[in-house]
């Protein structure tokens, strides 16, 4: 019973933890007009020696976990977002980047949010930025993160169980400017 408490406040305290953002803000950037910066994600998912942190500093008995420092509250800002896609940028040679939320054939509890590009309104790409299965029934949840910036998408999968949180399935890609392709150049396992 002990470790049930303990699994879901580490559940609700990294689920709800931070962060009222705004949707809807602009910024210029020189590869892109992000007309919805509040959904670029968390910087520090970019960051490989972050990511490789986690699994040193989130395991039993650790006293300071740098997932801490992870302040974006994804799951609570796509859990309101409705079902659909909302453009988030405007890239040259009509590039454009939206997300996507789908419904999940699984709980309540799980949100899925696929990166998705278009050129000249055509459908190019898309991939899994942002997914989350947190079931209060079971001792495990999971979660991909993103990050966007400029012509680059960051992923990572985390898994949080009853003692520990750890990261994997760290990857970078390029979006090809011209094309709206996503193309894998980094990844760790």
């Amino acid at each position: 019973m002990k470790n049930l408490i303990y699994i879901s406040f580490i559940i609700v305290f990294t689920t709800f933890s931070c962060c009222n953002n705004k949707v809807g803000s602009n910024q210029s950037n020189d590869k892109g007009n992000f007309t919805n910066d509040s959904l670029n994600g968390e910087k520090l998912l970019s960051n490989k020696e972050f990511i490789l942190s986690i699994n040193k500093t989130c395991g039993v008995n650790s006293d300071s976990c740098v997932i801490d420092k992870i302040t974006k509250n994804y799951y609570n800002q796509f859990n309101n977002l409705k079902e659909g896609e909302i453009t988030i940028s405007q890239m040259e040679n009509g590039i454009e980047l939206k997300l996507n939320k789908r419904k999940t054939n699984q709980d309540k509890y799980s949100i899925k949010i696929i990166f998705v590009s278009y050129k000249n309104n055509k459908k190019v790409d898309s991939l899994v930025c942002y997914e989350s299965n947190n079931n209060p029934n079971n001792f495990v949840a999971t979660e991909r993160l993103y990050y966007l910036n400029n012509n680059y998408l960051w992923t990572s999968d985390f898994i949080y169980d009853e003692t520990i949180i750890t990261a994997e399935n760290w990857k970078k890609y390029k979006i090809n400017h011209q094309t709206g392709k996503f193309k894998l150049i980094e990844e760790l396992r």
